[in-house]
């Protein structure tokens, strides 16, 4: 698979917060909470944090990642994230509902209520993750359908997505690497596909600001 160039991005809340103590809510399942990793700090949004700190002084980031989670434990938390006050919220969904059996069309219609009541709410901007490269989702046959459709509710209510699942599979062009190296236990991501996820959305998250020039910002 040749290489993925990311989408453009303009944070605009992001933005005009970035001098103030930027508030982000990575909110997910078992990716944002780290499942996989070595250590807690080796999963993407510490990595994430870490590359992202300084250049945005009083950074504040949240991790709200519970492994297991479908749209439904997702729905029923959405308070926890609003109570958060976020700028930005790292929305990642969709690798569990396949696996579980959860209806797309209900995935679907809790996806995009949940992105228009956290903008109410909160005003923040929101970005999708979509799903990992692995080979759990691989060799189910429900999946295909929730990965174009994270992708057409992030076109349809105006929200960026972060195509994850297509990044992971242009990383296993490089020599030594491929989809069982970056989800060794065939499902979470390991201490290398996090480093790789978490550097690759740091620098892009960072384009997005204004004003921010950062090493590996798109």
């Amino acid at each position: 698979m040749p290489d993925v160039t990311l989408p453009p991005l303009a944070l605009r809340r992001s933005t005009a917060r970035q001098g103030a103590g930027l508030r982000i809510t990575a909110f997910g399942s078992s990716t944002t909470e780290g499942i996989g990793a070595s250590s807690p700090r080796l999963g993407f949004v510490e990595i994430m944090h870490r590359a992202m700190q300084p250049h945005l002084p009083g950074l504040i980031l949240r991790n709200r990642g519970i492994g297991g989670n479908n749209a439904n434990d997702l729905h029923a938390r959405l308070d926890t994230v609003i109570a958060d006050a976020p700028d930005l919220v790292l929305l990642q969904t969709g690798s569990n509902d396949p696996l579980q059996e959860v209806p797309l069309a209900h995935f679907e219609a809790l996806t995009r209520q949940d992105i228009a009541a956290l903008r109410v709410a909160t005003g923040a901007d929101i970005v999708l993750i979509d799903q990992q490269y692995c080979r759990a989702l691989d060799e189910c046959a429900a999946f295909p359908p929730f990965l174009a459709s994270l992708h057409r509710i992030g076109a349809q209510t105006a929200t960026p997505v972060f195509p994850r699942h297509a990044l992971m599979r242009s990383w296993c062009n490089r020599p030594g690497m491929d989809r069982d190296r970056l989800s060794p236990d065939g499902l979470h991501m390991g201490d290398e596909g996090y480093a790789l996820l978490g550097t690759a959305l740091a620098g892009w998250l960072l384009g997005g600001i204004a004003g921010i020039r950062a090493a590996g910002a798109v």
